[in-house]
């Protein structure tokens, strides 16, 4: 879908993103809670921007960043502001040396089917965030794309034959033609028309731009934390915390009552958990 062109059969949120992108990252949250709350009134789609080609060849100004040793900072920095758990051994250990080759496995699951596509990429970024796996391998790829249920002989082929590549050269395009310079940057489209909205944006300047441009769309309180978990496991404290407007102590103590229960069990990674159902996520 080009941004800004298509008319989309439902209210639109299109993110302009990367897989290691650590405020993309800590935008889950937000995502999570759009998603619970709007559910099926509204498309959630990505078009992949390309964060880094070549380490390189990369400098950032603004976040002093110009090697993959100088990201472990600013992503524990970053964590800090966003509530999203790090781990920055993989920066010690097996760094990406480029953004591209993990938003091509992006580009080559949504070819399959889009909605698994989005789970893949959520995947992609937990992965490298937390589970210290270098998401520009072939086999890491392969092994989260059967881990949401990906048909993996489809997926290795769009990755093979070059599909997968003309997809994300036509989502660098877009990113281009929109302008986006900060990851992530929504484009929202409804019947009143499409805004662009860049950068870490909150639920509240997300969903009221969203409103403004589809004004019949109702919010509708989230399920029970047992079923969020369920269907969304494994989710970090913080996802909790946004999606039912709790503090993260108090999220804490709730997720920590379901554990005693034996309902969810937690999961330490870097600096912060992730909680799921005993039987496990998606990976």
């Amino acid at each position: 879908m080009s941004v800004g062109t298509t008319e989309p059969d439902r209210p639109t949120i299109v993110q302009l993103t990367d897989p290691m992108c650590t405020w993309c990252w800590g935008s889950e949250p937000i995502i999570r809670r759009v998603q619970t709350t709007l559910g099926e009134q509204v498309e959630l789609n990505y078009v992949m921007g390309g964060l880094v080609e070549d380490f390189e060849e990369f400098y950032d100004p603004a976040n002093d960043i110009s090697s993959p040793g100088d990201v472990a900072p600013h992503w524990l920095e970053a964590s800090a502001q966003h509530g999203m758990p790090v781990d920055t051994e993989i920066f010690e250990t097996d760094p990406a040396r480029s953004t591209y080759p993990a938003s091509i496995a992006f580009t080559a699951a949504r070819q399959q089917d889009p909605d698994l596509a989005n789970r893949y990429l959520r995947r992609l970024r937990e992965a490298y965030a937390t589970e210290v796996r270098n998401v520009n391998r072939r086999e890491e790829q392969i092994s989260l794309a059967e881990s949401v249920g990906l048909d993996v002989d489809a997926f290795t082929e769009a990755l093979d034959d070059g599909t997968a590549r003309t997809a994300f050269e036509e989502d660098l395009a877009r990113t281009r033609e929109a302008g986006v310079r900060a990851f992530p940057t929504y484009r929202i489209i409804g019947p009143a028309g499409g805004r662009q909205v860049a950068g870490f944006t909150p639920y509240e300047d997300l969903v009221g731009t969203l409103l403004e441009m589809a004004p019949s769309l109702e919010p509708t309180s989230p399920p029970p934390i047992q079923e969020f978990i369920d269907e969304y496991g494994p989710v970090a404290t913080r996802e909790v915390a946004a999606v039912y407007q709790l503090d993260p102590g108090k999220a804490r103590q709730v997720l920590q009552s379901l554990v005693d229960e034996g309902n969810v069990i937690e999961d330490t990674r870097g600096n912060g958990s992730f909680w799921m159902t005993p039987t496990g996520g998606d990976d």
